[in-house]
């Protein structure tokens, strides 16, 4: 059967002579009710001085029920706005107000710094995602293919293992592959690919070349494909000693 209000407890004391005495329904209510612990009250509008519990044992909680936000108005503790969902709780001396719902939230908002883009059209589930990155706007990246590297795909990164690839073949080249030679006048570049043949023209009259040179120790008639050193010209044509010339 249910206990009621006026039943009566058979108890022992623990102390002194350890009497048999009785204990009371409404006695054993109000002893519990002043120990440490929570003890939920009920609601309340805690902006009105005259909706504050009388005699608030330690432990009893409060929700406030005030239509709006407003003025704390129950006393000791605390002090300033009280939000309409918020809890207090009495500490024996004074309440300790808690903020109501709002203060229960970890993440209130996601924002996004670049390359970082958060969609928030849905507050309570924001979608964070990141940027595609191009040679103007850092972001995430695609590793390349194999094929990537060979056609010069953009907006695609290189492994490791590829740019070690390029760099034996760079290594084992002698640093470097030679695409293309040509020449500029009087050189000439046969086959001017990966292995030319580079040459130069011979010199003539209007033509700048490569020329031979004239035997400084023995005449030699005017030859076009010679070119006369100062020595030469010393020797066969401003002679200083003329006993040297040969008889006639």
């Amino acid at each position: 059967m249910a206990l009621e209000s006026s039943d009566v407890f058979v108890v022992q004391k623990q102390t002194g002579g350890k009497e048999v005495r009785k204990l009371s329904m409404a006695q054993l209510q109000s002893y519990l009710s002043a120990q440490p612990g929570v003890t939920y009250k009920g609601a309340a509008n805690m902006t009105d001085a005259g909706e504050q519990p009388p005699a608030p044992n330690t432990g009893d909680l409060w929700l406030n029920d005030a239509p709006a936000a407003g003025t704390w108005a129950w006393g000791a503790g605390y002090t300033g706005t009280v939000e309409t969902t918020a809890r207090a709780i009495w500490d024996g001396s004074s309440w300790d107000v808690i903020p109501g719902s709002s203060g229960d939230i970890g993440v209130e908002s996601v924002q996004g710094a670049d390359p970082i883009e958060v969609d928030s059209s849905d507050a309570s589930a924001p979608i964070v995602s990141v940027k595609d990155g191009s040679t103007t706007q850092i972001g995430v990246v695609t590793i390349a293919t194999d094929t990537d590297v060979v056609n010069g795909s953009a907006n695609v990164v290189v492994t490791a293992a590829q740019l070690k690839t390029t760099n034996d073949a760079i290594s084992s080249a002698g640093g470097g592959t030679v695409t293309n030679v040509t020449g500029v006048d009087p050189i000439e570049v046969a086959s001017g690919t990966s292995t030319p043949s580079v040459s130069i023209k011979d010199a003539s009259f209007g033509q700048k070349g490569a020329v031979g040179l004239a035997d400084d120790t023995a005449y030699t008639p005017a030859v076009a494909t010679t070119a006369a050193t100062p020595k030469y010209v010393e020797a066969f044509y401003l002679i200083s000693d003329f006993s040297s010339l040969p008889d006639a």
